[in-house]
Order: C-alpha cells, then sequence, then structure tokens
C-alpha cells in the first residue's frame, strides 16, 4: 500500500523494503500486523523481544520478570531499526486506526502492553486521552535557518566556529576526495561497500547487525532519490560512508562506516560526513531539520539541539501501569533537566 507523503518513510515504501530483505516476521521477532481504516493505515508489531526499538523499556521487562509475569509478546508501533521522529499512522485518518488498535490490543489479552513510538504531537495527545503513558528522552536535531555554512559559522562562539574549521581542514589536507550519490547513482556493489562499512560501525560497537546485505542491495530502488550518500575516497578506495535519507522538511542520518584501517588515520572524518556534510546539504536543498538521533554530546558542539521525544505507553496489568506509572514521573523530569543542562552549552553567540 503506497499513499501521498511528504516523509519518505510514511508512504509505505520502507516497510516494503524491510519485508522484501527478509527482515520482518517471527523469526526476527518483528511480526507485522496492519491496522486499516478507510483511508490510511497503521502498521504495528508484534515482538517477542526489545531488540531495535531505540526507546529501551529492558527495565521494565525484568521488572516483570522478577514478579514471574510475561512481558512478551508485546505490540510495538514504530519503523523497525529505525529511531526517527515519524507518524506512526501512513495515511490520513489518524484516530479512526488509533480506536481500531486500541480495540485489537484490548481485545487479545496474551499482549502485555502497546507501545507507540516516537510520537508526534497530535498522536501524543490522543494516546495521552486513552490512559497511555508518556516517555520522555532526548535527540540532537539542526535547525537549518542559513544561507551558507560560513552564514551557520559566523553564529557560533569563536572558539567553537575555530574548532570545526581546524577539523573541517584536517580532511581537506588528508587529500580525501568526498562525493555525494543519489539513489539512483548506486549500484549492486557500491551497496555492498557500503554494507561492508556498515558491518565495521558494528562491530567496533559490538552492537547486533539488525540489518542484512539484502537490505542495502534493495534501498536505492525503494528510496530513489529520497536516499543519499556522503562518500569518502582515498585515491580510488572508499574509505568511508554516511548514509541519508532526504525529505522535503527533514534530513535524517542514518548509518555511517568506515574502513578500520583507516579510522586512527583520519579522527575527524566521521564529524565531516556525517554532520558538516549533512548541515551543508540542508542549507544547499533549503531542508528545515536535520536529525542526526540519539547520543553523543560531540553533536550539540557542532550546532546540533537538544530535542525532547515522545513515546506512549500502555501496560495491561495495573500494579505495573502505575508502578511505572510514576517512575515516568521522575524519568521525564530528569530528561527535562538533563535537556535545560545540555541547552545552556549550546555552541551559540548569545
Amino acid at each position: 500500500m503506497i499513499f501521498e507523503s511528504k516523509h519518505p518513510f510514511c508512504d509505505g515504501r520502507f516497510h516494503r523494503l524491510l519485508e522484501s530483505a527478509g527482515l520482518l516476521g517471527k523469526e526476527s521477532g518483528w511480526e507485522p500486523f496492519f491496522i486499516e481504516g478507510s483511508s490510511s493505515v497503521l502498521p504495528g508489531y508484534i515482538k517477542n523481544h526489545s531488540y531495535g526499538e531505540y526507546i529501551f523499556d529492558w527495565a521494565w521487562a525484568e521488572f516483570y520478570e522478577r514478579h514471574s509475569i510475561p512481558y512478551y509478546p508485546k505490540i510495538v508501533h514504530a519503523l523497525p531499526f529505525t529511531p526517527i521522529n515519524a507518524p506512526k499512522v501512513i495515511g490520513s485518518n489518524i484516530e479512526e486506526c488509533l480506536e481500531k488498535a486500541k480495540k485489537f490490543y484490548f481485545e487479545n489479552k496474551i499482549i502485555s502492553s502497546s507501545h507507540f513510538l516516537f510520537t508526534n504531537e497530535e498522536e501524543t495527545s490522543l494516546l495521552l486521552e486513552n490512559d497511555y503513558l508518556l516517555k520522555e528522552t532526548l535527540q540532537y536535531h539542526f535547525k537549518n535557518k542559513y544561507e551558507s555554512f560560513d552564514e551557520f559559522l559566523s553564529k557560533l562562539k569563536t572558539r567553537k566556529r575555530k574548532n570545526i574549521k581546524k577539523e573541517r581542514a584536517a580532511v581537506e589536507k588528508a587529500g580525501l576526495q568526498i562525493k555525494w550519490v543519489r539513489g539512483s547513482e548506486c549500484d549492486s556493489i557500491l551497496m555492498g561497500e557500503i554494507f561492508n562499512l556498515y558491518l565495521s560501525t558494528i562491530g567496533k560497537k559490538q552492537s547486533y547487525a539488525y540489518l542484512n546485505k539484502a537490505f542495502f542491495e534493495l534501498l536505492p530502488g525503494f528510496m530513489e532519490d529520497n536516499l543519499r550518500i556522503a562518500l569518502a575516497y582515498k585515491e580510488e578506495s572508499l574509505v568511508a560512508m554516511s548514509l541519508f535519507i532526504a525529505g522535503e522538511e527533514c534530513l535524517y542520518g542514518r548509518y555511517w562506516g568506515i574502513d578500520p584501517f583507516f579510522e586512527r588515520e583520519y579522527p575527524f572524518l566521521h564529524f565531516e560526513l556525517c554532520y558538516y556534510q549533512g548541515i551543508e546539504l540542508c542549507i544547499k536543498e533549503k531542508i528545515p531539520l536535520f536529525e542526526a538521533g540519539a547520543q553523543g554530546e560531540h553533536k550539540l558542539l557542532r550546532g546540533f539541539e537538544p530535542i525532547v521525544i515522545r513515546s506512549c505507553h500502555h501496560l495491561r496489568e495495573k500494579h505495573f501501569y502505575q508502578a511505572i506509572k510514576e517512575h515516568l514521573v521522575d524519568h521525564n523530569a530528569h530528561n527535562r533537566e538533563v535537556i535545560s543542562q545540555l541547552s545552556q552549552h549550546l555552541p551559540y553567540k548569545n
């Protein structure tokens, strides 16, 4: 099912990409089901684990386990393996789909809980009206209001501006060639190299590779020219890449990878490909927002602001619902305090 949408993740292509790559189903723990309305659809997943969500509830699962109550299966409404802010409902009729989702959840009593991750203001408001609990986390976003990269630099404090110039100069001095490609310019050979660089990051972090080679090979065909990749070459050799999905209203930084042989030789290349090249693309194409994801206060020093991220949760067991509700009051207050403190260290001039 394909819908018209300015959001590249909300027209159905990304869900079909994941299915085509074999990343969804009982074996992966992401069993898809769809709540269909008259002019919209709400993708959902019945899950028996909490991997690949990025709004972490492992502590809740352990809380259930200590009391010998199963936390799984649960329902999750989110983009699998993708921590971005995107509408959960594909199409126009949000309330109809949410009402049907609520009915499905309450009628299937084997399901312990229902989770809507990375919700927008409208979804959050509707879900809170239906007794969902609000959990707040944070990400770092760049708000583009500049005509050039130099104008962006001019708004920074002197020390921060000099640091960015120093990092970019080091990459330029290294003799690396940086090239942008769109999805229509990517063949299977290049995407195989991109996949290997993605795996290098996974290996370094000792994390789990949620995505497979088929995903990367199919990615250009599904996401077309919404797919943008910044490539760094040393002569003819691909050294590193940063992969983005670009929409009219937002640029999404997704995957980064560097050949381990070159990692120590080019310590500033990560900042160049993942942040500065993305900022320049936003300025060039007048994209107002750049989501760089969570983690890494180094983003703060390079112009990315801490932003509140919302998710909504309902737990069927009343005692656990109440305990987690009380916990989230403190959690959300702490999150807001962290954002307030981080905001005091933004690199911009007063």
